[in-house]
């Protein structure tokens, strides 16, 4: 009996290992969907069905996005021709965590054009906005212009 019971825990231990180490984790492209916040830049905000929007002073544009984790470094393609932006937006994509991500412009293609190294090399560096999170999104920023308390 004891040995029937250390041979179910043994099993058990062995699927969490597999499980952990295949298809059980989230790919990288499913931790990308949501929302991403830049403090000084674009917002994203990324969509399962391959559609990506930038919002920057206060305007939305609608894209789309590949991830490419084959290529080493990862290689993030925006593909935001139907915009005003009217060019591919070619970036190295390193995730830190689930909720931090940093892409690196590399090149940009404009609609007919060749496509070329990017002007803007700085690393963009994204935290993802948990809409559930009181300390996150509008209300964070927001503040009060009487004291609750008298000094």
């Amino acid at each position: 009996m004891k040995n029937r019971t250390q041979l179910k825990y043994l099993a058990l231990a062995l699927l969490s290992l597999v499980c952990l180490a295949s298809s059980c984790q989230k790919s990288e492209r499913d931790l990308l969907i949501g929302r991403w916040q830049n403090s000084s830049g674009p917002n994203m905000i990324f969509n399962r069905d391959g559609s990506v929007y930038s919002v920057h002073l206060g305007k939305r544009r609608k894209g789309a996005f590949y991830l490419d984790t084959e290529s080493d470094p990862q290689q993030m393609v925006l593909d935001m021709r139907k915009t005003e932006i009217n060019a591919v937006l070619f970036f190295d994509f390193h995730a830190f965590s689930e909720k931090h991500l940093e892409l690196t412009p590399t090149y940009v293609q404009r609609t007919g054009g060749p496509k070329k190294k990017s002007n803007v090399t700085r690393k963009l560096l994204f935290q993802k906005i948990d809409p559930n999170d009181p300390l996150m999104g509008a209300s964070r920023f927001s503040a009060k212009a009487t004291p609750t308390v008298a000094p």
